[in-house]
């Protein structure tokens, strides 16, 4: 399951290594681990179908 990371108060939650993401990512966890941070309010599920970054999104008030 992919969440993308919230918040970050420790390396580590219920034996979760966070060591290596920062607020922000999105991350691959099995669905378990998932959940955990989703209970704690650390991620949110992750629901975009691809990755894009923000220099390349446009907004309606961009568009001439």
């Amino acid at each position: 399951m992919k969440v993308w990371l919230t918040r970050k108060h420790a390396q580590r939650i219920d034996g979760i290594d966070l060591r290596n993401y920062t607020v922000g990512d999105t991350l691959e966890l099995q669905n378990g681990d998932a959940r955990i941070l989703l209970a704690e309010e650390w991620a949110k599920p992750e629901r975009r179908k691809t990755q894009q970054s923000t220099r390349k999104r446009r907004r309606a008030s961009d568009q001439r």
